[in-house]
């Protein structure tokens, strides 16, 4: 009698414990982004140093973050800037940990617009 007890125990943690981790597997996340744009467009973009691509462009980040950002074009100044990106009140902690685990997804998004110079004429 007690081992059936014990099996039944086991098999009610073992089916909570596969609920839980399921749950965990279907959660939402937050999807942190950064849209840059440049006037001209398609500036060439550099983030921390590694080529990313052209203007426009959206790139992922960690919030509350510095990035070191350079844009670049043919008879334009290059740009060089640092820029920090900052959570919204409701991806702060503690409150990131229940967007994070919500069945609903997230979405951060956050813009910069740059106006590149350009080279003065010889």
């Amino acid at each position: 009698m007690e081992t059936g007890r014990m099996l039944k125990r086991t098999v009610g943690l073992l089916g909570l414990a596969l609920l839980a981790m399921g749950l965990i597997l279907t959660t939402g996340c937050i999807r942190r982004t950064a849209t840059i744009t440049s006037d001209p467009p398609h500036a060439k973009v550099w983030v921390n140093n590694v080529y990313r691509g052209e203007t426009p462009i959206e790139i992922p980040y960690n919030w509350n973050w510095y990035y070191d950002i350079r844009l670049e074009k043919p008879g334009y100044q290059r740009m060089d800037m640092r820029e920090r990106f900052y959570a919204r009140n409701i991806h702060k902690i503690p409150l990131d940990l229940a967007a994070e685990v919500s069945p609903v997804r997230s979405r951060e998004a956050q813009w910069r617009h740059y106006s590149l110079v350009p080279e003065p004429e010889l």
